[in-house]
């Protein structure tokens, strides 16, 4: 049988690193099992914060991939001595109005001419460019995946001009999303920015989400809208040998973070807790840290193994040489509708995980369901919560009985099968 072909449109692909390649190289990676035959729009020369060679291994020989040249706004900043949007962690906890007149600058060209984000120039191009390229080898499909949200505008555009069923997949919120409020944004350009939003939404055949408060945050409901949430590739977990193999041989207890820590997303209770825990604990970070997050850190006086960034199998093998993982998110109204990749990454390790969030939230309603520890930001009796917690865990040799079962729903290969059912139902109904 001859398989059906979809257009991913995605601005990070391999080998750029990080949370945002990871959902969309997975589904292209597994597409091919189920009669999908991938065909990946990308920048051929992104700047990017991080890059993940290894991530490369998930790109198979023989998958097409579309590189299209993309002029950078962050890139010529950094050329003329201003630095970039690529350095940028995220959201930082309203200090905008702290930062040096260079960056205030910045915002506010960022907040007027770039809408709806730095990558809108490489719309335009690039939507004529997969048009030249789709008279020759069509598609029954087109996925659009944000942020940067702009990666929806060529979807629409594609759309207007060639009526193919579309799914506009959103990793985060858009016009919600916190990091909006660092760039000063006036209102009518807020007032654009949910005007593209609804355009999309009301255009798009399907609007697939990551959680399902992004739905209502959305406006999305009925036949349109669809939960999908990130998930893990049994192909990054280590072998149990590999496993006792790498193991620390330090004593004491390790609490390990994975993934960015910055100004809104910075757990100080947390740290404050450790600093008086008996028995003591050791930190280990592994992932991009602000240099404010890394001040209150080092002034904590905690015994902190800094790892920096890792290939995406390093980071899974040290999640393992943990005895409790800490997830943390954003403290942000719009941090209340999305769940961080990595909670479940560190749900199918099988250990005690504590995730530290807004309430309520959808993070909150996950480790309900999955008896993981929460703790809400502002929460008043958290430092004494987060100590009882740390007695506990250091006691005795936790495990997280029935983490690797609940897991099991979010592995990738079922992930893409569900992905397929919709892809079937949305070609068959337009």
């Amino acid at each position: 049988m001859t398989p059906k072909r979809v257009l991913i449109v995605s601005y990070y692909w391999p080998p750029s690193g990080g949370g945002g390649v990871q959902r969309w190289l997975k589904f292209a990676k597994l597409l091919p099992e189920h009669g999908w035959e991938p065909i990946v729009v990308t920048p051929d020369n992104p700047d990017v914060p991080v890059e993940d060679q290894s991530l490369l291994h998930d790109v198979g020989d023989d998958m097409d991939v579309w590189r299209f040249p993309v002029w950078e706004p962050s890139r010529f900043l950094k050329n003329i001595g201003f630095g970039g949007a690529s350095s940028r962690l995220g959201a930082e906890a309203s200090q905008h109005a702290k930062a040096p007149w260079s960056k205030r600058l910045i915002s506010w060209v960022r907040a007027r001419a770039f809408v709806p984000d730095a990558r809108i120039g490489w719309v335009k191009p690039t939507s004529r460019a997969i048009l030249e390229k789709l008279r020759e080898q069509p598609v029954d499909l087109i996925v659009t995946t944000g942020p940067p949200h702009s990666m929806h505008l060529i979807g629409l555009r594609i759309k207007k001009a060639t009526d193919l069923p579309w799914i506009a997949d959103f990793r985060d919120p858009w016009s919600t999303m916190d990091y909006l409020d660092d760039f000063g944004l006036p209102q009518r350009t807020r007032q654009r920015i949910q005007r593209m939003e609804h355009e999309v939404v009301s255009t798009a055949d399907a609007v697939v989400v990551t959680s399902k408060g992004a739905l209502r945050a959305l406006g999305v409901g009925g036949q349109k809208g669809f939960v999908i949430p990130n998930g893990w590739d049994r192909d990054d977990f280590p072998s149990p040998k590999e496993i006792e193999i790498g193991k620390p041989r330090e004593g004491g207890r390790v609490i390990g973070h994975f993934g960015a820590l910055y100004g809104a997303r910075n757990p100080q209770v947390l740290w404050d807790a450790l600093g008086g825990s008996s028995p003591a604990w050791r930190v280990v970070l592994a992932g991009p840290v602000s240099a404010d997050v890394r001040s209150k850190i080092d002034h904590a006086n905690l015994h902190v193994t800094w790892l920096g960034d890792l290939p995406h199998k390093e980071a899974v093998r040290a999640m393992h040489g943990c005895d409790v993982l800490l997830v943390t998110h954003n403290q942000s109204e719009s941090a209340k509708d999305s769940t961080p990749g990595k909670f479940f990454e560190g749900l199918a390790t099988g250990l005690p995980m504590l995730a530290m969030g807004p309430s309520p939230s959808d993070l909150e309603a996950l480790c309900e369901d999955t008896d993981a520890a929460f703790v809400a930001h502002g929460d008043p009796d958290a430092q004494k919560t987060l100590r009882g917690l740390l007695e506990n865990w250091g006691r005795a040799s936790s495990t997280f009985s029935s983490a690797k079962d609940v897991a099991k729903k979010y592995e990738r290969r079922f992930l893409t099968s569900e992905l397929v059912g919709l892809f079937k139902e949305v070609c068959d109904r337009h």
